[in-house]
């Protein structure tokens, strides 16, 4: 009796984390609109479009410039561990692995801890988003 109850706890937390991850899915998707943190990117406007099927388009307006690019991402979820993004595509200057630390209907923050290449030395980059 004890193994049936033990086969379906496991079964039902492995369907929540699924779930949790598609919610979470669900909120990134969307424009967010990046919001520089130094005095020396004034005038920069910068926006982020994540989309299904983990397609992710930049798009950086500097004066009378307009700079676009497209890049892929991935949603990282183990079983009580933090959501992890894995975005590929968009340069050494973006491309990480990003702990997010804050996802809801008006913010996302993001935290990179390893570059594209595995390495933690020199990844450090926050980025902070309000939904558009």
């Amino acid at each position: 009796m004890n193994k049936i109850y033990l086969v379906f706890i496991v079964i039902t937390f492995g369907l929540l984390c699924v779930q949790c991850k598609k919610q979470t899915a669900n909120k990134l998707d969307g424009t967010w609109r990046y919001w520089y943190l130094s005095k020396q990117d004034s005038g920069k406007i910068q926006y982020w479009e994540f989309r299904e099927p983990n397609l992710l388009y930049q798009t950086i307006y500097i004066h009378d410039s307009l700079y676009q690019d497209t890049a892929n991402w991935v949603l990282e979820k183990d079983f009580l561990e933090p959501t992890y993004l894995d975005i590929k595509g968009l340069g050494s200057k973006y491309d990480g692995i990003y702990r997010i630390l804050k996802l809801n209907k008006k913010f996302l923050i993001l935290q990179r801890y390893k570059l594209s290449t595995g390495s933690t030395e020199g990844a450090f980059n926050r980025m902070e988003f309000t939904r558009e």
